[in-house]
C-alpha cells in the first residue's frame, strides 16, 4: 500500500480526487499515519525515521560492512557494536514487555522511544524500544 500523504480521508493523496477513488483502496484509520499529519511531531514513526537517516549519513559506522560483533545482553534484549575508524556505533533493541537496565556505552544518537534516566551508568531501556548509542 502507499504511504498516506495527505487529507482526513482516503485515499490520502493518492487518487484523482480527494475522497475519490483509488488505484489501491486504503483504511478510514489511516490519516493519523500520513505524512502531512506526522511531520514535525516528534513521537511519530516519520519523524523517527528522518532522524535515523540523518543519524546513517553522520556516522561511518553506519555504512557497509559486516556485524563487528554481538554483545552480552539479557534474554531478550540483542545488542551489536559496529567500529569505524572515527567512531562507532552500538544498536540495542529491547524485544521484551518489560523495561531493562543497560550499560550506557556512550551518548544516545537515536531512540525509537524516551530512555529512562542514566543513573550509575545506565539507563532504562523500555520494552520493545531500539537505541543506537555513539560509542
Amino acid at each position: 500500500m502507499p504511504l498516506p500523504w495527505s487529507g482526513d480521508v482516503p485515499p490520502y493523496g493518492f487518487g484523482p480526487e480527494p475522497g475519490g477513488p483509488s488505484w489501491l483502496p486504503q483504511p478510514a484509520t489511516w490519516a493519523r499515519l500520513s505524512v502531512a499529519a506526522q511531520t514535525g511531531d516528534p513521537h511519530s514513526t516519520l519523524e523517527l525515521y528522518r532522524r535515523a537517516l540523518a543519524v546513517r549519513r553522520e556516522q561511518p559506522a553506519l555504512g557497509a560492512g559486516d556485524v563487528v560483533r554481538w554483545l552480552p545482553a539479557p534474554d531478550g534484549v540483542l545488542s551489536f557494536r559496529r567500529d569505524a575508524p572515527r567512531g562507532g556505533v552500538q544498536c540495542t533493541v529491547n524485544t521484551t514487555s518489560a523495561a531493562v537496565r543497560l550499560p550506557e556505552p556512550g551518548p544516545v544518537l537515536v531512540a525509537s522511544a524516551e530512555l529512562g534516566p542514566a543513573e550509575g551508568g545506565k539507563r532504562e531501556l523500555p520494552a520493545d524500544t531500539a537505541v543506537w548509542w555513539a560509542v
